[in-house]
């Protein structure tokens, strides 16, 4: 019975259709579960800011809107600026801008107009779709059986980081998407004698680069490979070049908007001294394991089974050699300072997992016959692992929503209109409160003072202080202050955040005698 139902079902994912209805059902659901509300922090929060931002400053202006702006043309007290040493904001030409890419602000534009919140992960939702499109026509010219298909179905919904990428707030689905298509047209350049197949992957690569910059190295890095054939069939230049006059467009329009060809992402990477022991360490935490994450092969050990491929002179051995260079130049030219791990694999060579790990499937479907039992239990053994990985994951990531969702309850409880996070707690912008507050950001006791200063010279008597628990307890959450008395002190403790809530006033010199 289990055979008969197993056969059914391989015999539906085996076909267009069924693998993207299978495939669509599943992540619609998972996308139900994880959902919450839509409230994310860290990344997302700012993700979502940039939006809300764009939504009252209409297009094309990608600034972001500080509050205290009137009071503080300096941006001294920007919440997440870079030259306090956060990563998230930076000031050009009087405006403050954040790090993400605006193109993955203005693609949310429309969804986000007709749908509120909720577009942003409904965009995700439509690009992972059209990623498993691309993975299935993959897998056509991999030639894949029916089961192999369902099973490397499973893995990539279960056991990656894909169906979370495809369902919350990330321009990395869109990345995966881009370079996953592009790939397929690179391994459609043997059996088609057609110049588009090499231009449009070209373009795909250059539309993933708007999005997230990894795929530039990945785009150099195949184009290095291609460099070598380019004398002998001179079409294969045209990869390269579609790719190369997109990136140059990108780049003019990044430089006209923020100052920075690599836009406001730049100043985040020139922000940080190169370490080449730390860049050694960081590409072992992007195969394997560091800084509380897996990396590809702790997560995906059995990728080792890839040994058993035989190299070719095919667009597959090349595209192959690419990924090789791209994970060597990720490792030795990636900023430190972005912390690679979504905890289960690695979050810059995600936009390459699919497609690895489609390859696996096919390599260990032509070798399956010839493997030893002991090999292909452990090959078993190695994809389930990577499953329940992926499923704890999952619901790590489930239980760190609902405490988002909390935490944002508390704080737009127990808050005033105007916040003042110290240095480091940074938890919601404005917009994530429900209702918007004026937020800010101190990192000492004299910015304190010259911050309440500020808000006093224009009215404002009320604010409350905002600190993780952990760095801010009770005794010190509030810094003391020489120019300024607090009375109606009202202190509150979520379940990891510290807020106190009190009104201000100047202390007037006593007159002297």
């Amino acid at each position: 019975m289990f055979n008969r139902l197993l056969s059914r079902i391989t015999s539906f994912t085996g076909k267009p259709s069924g693998f993207l209805i299978f495939g669509t059902v599943f992540l619609s659901l998972f996308l139900a579960w994880q959902y919450q509300t839509g409230i994310r922090v860290g990344d997302g929060a700012i993700k979502q800011q940039q939006l809300a931002d764009l939504l009252q400053n209409g297009l094309p202006d990608f600034s972001c809107r500080y509050s205290g702006k009137e009071i503080d043309p300096e941006f001294r007290f920007l919440p997440l600026d870079l030259k306090k040493g956060s990563t998230m904001t930076h000031v050009y030409k009087g405006k403050c801008y954040y790090v993400f890419p605006f193109y993955y602000t203005a693609i949310q534009y429309p969804f986000a107009l007709l749908m509120g919140r909720f577009g942003s992960f409904f965009l995700s939702l439509v690009f992972g779709v059209l990623t498993l499109r691309a993975l299935f026509q993959i897998s056509e010219l991999f030639q894949l059986k029916e089961k192999a298909k369902f099973f490397y179905l499973l893995l990539l919904l279960l056991g990656s980081a894909f169906s979370l990428f495809s369902t919350d707030l990330s321009e990395t689905i869109i990345a995966i998407y881009g370079v996953t298509q592009g790939i397929y047209f690179l391994l459609k350049e043997d059996e088609s004698s057609k110049s588009i197949d090499l231009v449009l992957s070209g373009g795909f690569f250059g539309f993933a680069a708007f999005f997230r910059q990894e795929t530039i190295l990945l785009a150099a890095s195949l184009s290095i490979v291609y460099a070598f054939r380019i004398f002998r069939n001179p079409k294969t230049a045209l990869f390269p070049f579609t790719f190369g006059t997109l990136l140059i467009l990108q780049a003019v329009i990044n430089y006209s908007i923020v100052g920075h060809p690599l836009g406001s992402r730049g100043y985040l990477q020139e922000s940080s001294p190169y370490d080449l022991v730390a860049q050694i360490y960081y590409l072992g935490q992007l195969v394997f394991l560091g800084n509380g994450s897996l990396g590809l092969f702790g997560a995906y050990p059995a990728l080792a089974f890839i040994a058993l491929w035989r190299p070719k002179s095919d667009p597959l051995t090349r595209i192959l050699y690419g990924l090789g260079i791209f994970i060597l130049l990720s490792g030795f030219l990636t900023s430190t300072k972005f912390w690679q791990g979504v905890l289960f694999g690695p979050r810059f060579l995600i936009t390459i997992l699919p497609f690895l790990l489609l390859f696996l499937f096919s390599i260990l479907e032509k070798n399956w016959e010839t493997l030893s039992k002991p090999f292909k239990i452990t090959a078993v053994l190695l994809l389930s692992y990577s499953i329940v990985g992926g499923i704890a994951f999952d619901r790590l990531y489930y239980k760190f929503t609902k405490s988002v969702v909390t935490e944002q309850k508390e704080l737009s409880d127990h808050t005033s209109k105007t916040v003042i996070y110290r240095k480091g707690s940074v938890f919601l912008p404005s917009n994530s409160f429900r209702e918007e507050r004026e937020v800010y950001e101190i990192d000492s006791t004299e910015s304190f003072d010259a911050l309440l200063e500020k808000l006093n010279g224009i009215g404002k008597t009320q604010v409350t202080i905002v600190g993780f628990k952990d760095s801010y307890p009770k005794e010190i959450l509030v810094p003391q202050s020489e120019h300024f008395e607090f009375k109606n002190r009202i202190f509150y403790q979520s379940p990891s955040i510290n807020m106190e809530t009190l009104d201000f006033s100047k202390v007037h010199a006593k007159p002297q005698r």
